[in-house]
């Protein structure tokens, strides 16, 4: 009898066979593929960050964690606000660029690190006031050296994943950041002897530097030689005014969400001190790649909703469903599992860090609707209302640490930053729905 039911062996069940081909048929649709290949980017980042992130900690003080992790994250900071938005800008623009793709990255390129050279100089040699507790770097000619050269490779690291999606390279930005995870862990290891202090630090921007040239000798010997053609008309948008404004636009949504990722563990350590940024770091260095499946989902949606205008809406739509699924899982598995994936960290972390990335993991969700908002306001180039979403954001959640962290310890960060979301995706939904009903009636 169990024949008439079971297929012979060896042989998928109907039931399987016909799964099997929707998932290749959803994966085959582009809007999903780029999607679920930067997702998957972020999932390597996140299984290897995560035992970067335990060895640091095995290896190294919380305090000397918490130094390493400011002067990455005003790295970061430095990096996000000299590179014009171009991660951005390059996936709206390029695939349009046709002959010109190679000059557009390259001119990108220089830009982005000139401005960065300047704002690594300018940070360094205020740095007392910037960030009073990374005053030490004034005295180490060699580590300000560093520090700006790593602060330029970080800013074209940030672009070069945007030039790899706009040209329809999607699947190699996994490959890249593997490749940079494992070197970065295979360094941190190396370095711990020779750089007892700030080996955290060196051990993530050589990383960075080797990823940098390996990418771009890729990108400009192949990649970008085989771009397709522009359409007609296609760059003389980046001459006239409404392209000056847009870039404008987000530009400022750009150095918003800089600002609150970056800025918060120098807030955190100016506030609580280095030990307490070490817990504040581990818990979000966990949750971040959530946050970057959900800002990836979002460039899916910024390629393939220009490519296709008239069906944004479908395509949010999608992308909205895709998020969901992806996400609501991973924020569940955070929840239940935080103190024990915390613990691996040591039992410290654990105690103190468990209910702030509770907090944080939370937050993907309202972060979601965010992401997908600002994405179609790329698209259709009307950026006010991500302007404000976006900066609002940003001055909540830095506005509100300083007195939760007082209140409620570290804690308090998660607090601050979850409320931010919350708020923000909240007036995200009544302004759409307002809008909605307005067509309706009209």
């Amino acid at each position: 009898m169990a024949a008439r039911f079971w297929p012979p062996s060896g042989m998928a069940s109907p039931v399987t066979a016909g799964a099997a081909r929707r998932f290749i048929e959803h994966v085959r649709i582009p809007l999903h593929r780029d999607a679920y290949a930067l997702a998957l980017s972020s999932g390597l980042t996140a299984a290897t960050g995560l035992v970067y992130w335990i060895v640091a900690a095995y290896v190294y003080s919380p305090h000397a964690v918490g130094v390493n992790s400011a002067l990455i994250a005003s790295m970061m900071f430095l990096a996000g606000i000299s590179s014009l938005n171009l991660p951005n800008i390059i996936v709206r623009f390029l695939p349009e660029a046709g002959s010109r793709t190679l000059r557009l990255v390259a001119s990108s390129y220089a830009a982005a690190a000139l401005l960065a050279a300047v704002a690594a100089t300018v940070f360094l040699v205020g740095v007392s006031a910037f960030a009073p507790k990374l005053g030490f770097l004034r005295g180490h000619g060699s580590m300000q050296l560093w520090f700006a050269v790593s602060s330029l490779a970080w800013c074209i690291f940030t672009i070069q994943d945007g030039v790899l999606t706009a040209l329809g390279r999607a699947v190699w930005v996994p490959v890249e950041n593997a490749g940079f995870s494992l070197l970065k862990l295979g360094l941190l290891v190396g370095t711990a002897a020779l750089a007892p202090v700030y080996g955290i630090f060196v051990s993530w921007t050589i990383a960075t530097l080797v990823a940098v040239i390996c990418v771009n000798l890729l990108i400009f010997q192949r990649l970008a030689k085989t771009a397709p053609r522009a359409r007609a008309g296609g760059l003389i948008v980046l001459r006239d005014r409404a392209f000056a404004r847009y870039f404008a636009a987000d530009y400022v949504c750009s150095v918003a969400w800089v600002s609150a990722c970056n800025l918060m563990p120098v807030v955190v350590t100016a506030v609580a001190g280095a030990t307490t940024n070490a817990y504040y770091a581990l818990a979000w260095a966990v949750s971040l790649p959530v946050y970057a499946i959900a800002a990836n989902i979002g460039t899916s949606l910024v390629l393939h909703g220009t490519m296709d205008p008239p069906s944004l809406g479908v395509l949010r739509r999608q992308a909205a469903v895709q998020g969901a699924r992806v996400l609501v899982p991973i924020v569940l598995v955070l929840i239940v599992g935080a103190p024990y994936i915390l613990a691996l960290f040591g039992g410290d972390y654990a105690e103190r860090s468990a209910t702030l990335l509770r907090l944080l993991a939370i937050g993907t969700l309202p972060y979601l609707v965010l992401v997908l908002a600002v994405s179609a306001a790329r698209v259709r180039r009307r950026l006010r209302t991500a302007v404000i979403a976006m900066s609002s954001q940003a001055v909540l959640a830095l506005a509100l640490v300083a007195p939760l962290l007082d209140r409620f310890g570290v804690t308090g960060a998660g607090v601050a930053w979850l409320a931010s979301q919350c708020v923000v995706a909240a007036g995200l939904l009544l302004v759409g729905s307002r809008r909605r009903e307005g067509r309706r009636r009209a």
